[in-house]
């Protein structure tokens, strides 16, 4: 086995290598992503490193770098005998490399972005616009209903106003603050 990877062109035996070494790592990397124990370095342009987050897009990981090493080494070995221009073929290689990165990065993105806490909390309304669902009486002591979007979802809560006049339903209304029971506290915008 070894005189038939030695017969091999150098350029082949590097995609080979490459493939190689990149599928071992990929696969222990799997392993240890399922078993609970995931650990990555990511790197940013100034050559520290940083935590991969939702909050950038960090396209240069250990985890990215061997996907591209995986796509790049095995379209090499896979399309060898079937493209004769060794420069077309590396050309390929790191195109199939680069979107094999730029896959596993943005579904790191994706996946970083579900360990984030968006559970509602009614103080997040605070500051917002909202749509009166249900006229608001007058004097703060009865409520109506508004709507308002909060991180994205709309939400139905209970409001009053202390203004003098009724605020009726279809009217714009900013929160100005919530009060015991989770009634927001509104005036007209």
């Amino acid at each position: 086995m070894i005189e038939t990877f030695r017969s091999f062109d150098l350029m082949l035996q590097a995609y080979w290598v490459m493939a190689g070494v990149a599928s071992i790592v990929f696969i222990i990397q799997a392993i240890m992503t399922f078993v609970g124990f995931d650990a990555d370095t990511d790197m940013d342009a100034s050559g520290g490193d940083s935590d991969f987050d939702s909050e950038g897009f960090h396209l240069i990981s250990v985890k990215t770098i061997i996907c591209f090493l995986l796509g790049f080494g095995w379209t090499g070995v896979l399309f060898w005998d079937d493209i004769e221009s060794p420069w077309f073929l590396a050309l390929l290689a790191t195109l199939v490399g680069f979107a094999f990165m730029s896959l596993i990065a943005y579904l790191l993105f994706l996946v970083m972005k579900l360990d984030k806490d968006n559970s509602f909390r009614i103080e997040q309304a605070i500051g917002q616009k909202g749509e009166v669902y249900l006229t608001i009486p007058a004097g703060g002591t009865q409520t109506g209903k508004v709507m308002v979007s909060v991180n994205g979802s709309m939400h139905e809560l209970e409001a009053k106003t202390n203004d003098a006049e009724k605020i009726p339903t279809g009217e714009m209304v900013r929160i100005t603050g919530v009060e015991a029971g989770n009634v927001l506290v509104v005036e007209k915008a």
